[in-house]
């Protein structure tokens, strides 16, 4: 396990980035009022053009859990930036939905190797029993998700083409790959991992780790869909302007950074799955408070407070990937992280077909199930965790 000393640097720069891939991945869900209205988009032909991300995501993240061991984490995430960058290059050039649907692709695969890539390097870095690296690096994550919207709401209040950010990432992309190409990853490496590599099937068939996939896959189901839906949401409950409903997705980002920088500067225990049932029990809460508010103000801090909650989930439920599968880091994070792509690209879709059929009030309902889910699987993980700390329990 590498110190976070002798890799200082590579935190700093991997930071960095996680602050632009926060930014491209809310980019989409803040100019989803202005995309639906500008192009003619149904909320169907919306929440395809959203999944589509999340395919490229979930496919990307599994595969470079493998390619990791096989050629690095710098060959990994600087080939990854370089694919997004293509994306974000042609999103919204066109208001066919297959075009746009492609370069969300494109963008997601990019997105799944930068998220492998920085857990798996973060893993390395983090003291045993703790998540303080972890939860600093995943606040980098909503510090772009802040920004971006905040932007495209200014694009859009100002008159402005909100295609200007997607170029502007794709820029940003692009620097980063070149940089991290140039850059030194120090002793990042996978060794000891080969026998794990090809007993995939067995590592999967871990409960422990298939409740962690589980916590994650409900988690980023419900994050990825609010943070896609709540300015439509605004829009259409409260008669919100577009460029609001695009601010709410930074209300709904601040939260979650103000969380997991907390997490990071005061949470300096060891009982990391404690802490995971507790911060998912308070997110489902928060979410039917927010989603029961009448007011667009008592609602936006409703979804404030329910950011804060949802903050410490994914960096928790990561650090316990890599605390309980050593053996195996570089797989056990890819499939874990893979549950999120699966998550972001199911619920917006169901959130689409609900919203097309029933209306968006009744759409968020959804997510309240999702967040009761996440709790339910949240004590089977503590249960697991337990187990194996008992003498004789599973390993």
């Amino acid at each position: 396990m590498s110190s976070l000393a002798s890799n200082r640097k590579l935190f700093l720069v991997l930071l960095f980035n996680f602050a632009i891939f926060g930014t491209s991945l809310t980019i989409i869900g803040a100019a989803v009022p202005k995309v639906i209205r500008q192009f003619e988009w149904s909320y169907l032909s919306t929440g395809v053009v959203i999944s589509a991300t999340s395919v490229g995501y979930f496919a990307s993240s599994f595969v470079s859990g493998l390619l990791i061991h096989m050629f690095g984490a710098k060959r990994v995430i600087v080939l990854g930036l370089l694919i997004q960058t293509c994306g974000l290059a042609f999103f919204g050039v066109s208001p066919d939905v297959l075009v746009n649907l492609l370069a969300a692709l494109l963008i997601g695969l990019g997105q799944g190797g930068t998220e492998v890539v920085t857990n798996f390097c973060v893993v390395r870095m983090e003291k045993p029993g703790q998540s303080r690296l972890m939860n600093l690096m995943h606040a980098a994550f909503p510090v772009g998700a802040i920004l971006g919207p905040v932007l495209i709401g200014w694009l859009i209040a100002t008159g402005r083409s909100w295609q200007q950010m997607f170029r502007a990432m794709s820029l940003a992309c692009l620097a980063m790959a070149g940089g991290f190409s140039l850059f030194s990853f120090g002793d990042m490496n996978t060794e000891g991992e080969q026998r794990e590599q090809a007993r995939v099937p067995r590592l999967m068939r871990n409960p422990l780790l298939l409740f962690l996939f589980l916590t994650i896959f409900l988690y980023v189901g419900s994050e990825i869909g609010v943070s896609a839906w709540i300015g439509e949401y605004y829009v259409k409950v409260f008669g919100s302007s577009a460029s609001m409903g695009a601010y709410m997705v930074s209300v709904f980002w601040l939260g979650i950074l103000a969380g997991r920088l907390s997490v990071s500067i005061a949470y300096r225990g060891y009982r990391q799955a404690e802490l995971l049932l507790s911060v998912c029990c308070l997110s489902a809460l928060s979410l039917a408070a927010a989603l029961s508010m009448g007011s667009p103000l008592t609602a936006g801090a409703g979804f404030l407070v329910c950011g804060l909650m949802f903050s410490a989930v994914y960096p928790v439920v990561m650090a316990l990937t890599g605390q309980h599968f050593e053996s195996a880091q570089s797989v056990a994070i890819g499939i874990v992280s893979t549950a999120g792509g699966v998550g972001s690209f199911a619920s917006p879709f169901a959130m689409a077909a609900i919203a097309n059929a029933y209306g968006i009030r009744t759409g968020f309902l959804f997510y309240i199930g999702t967040t009761v889910g996440m709790v339910a699987s949240a004590i089977a993980v503590l249960y697991l965790v337990r187990q194996g700390e008992r003498p004789g329990g599973p390993s």
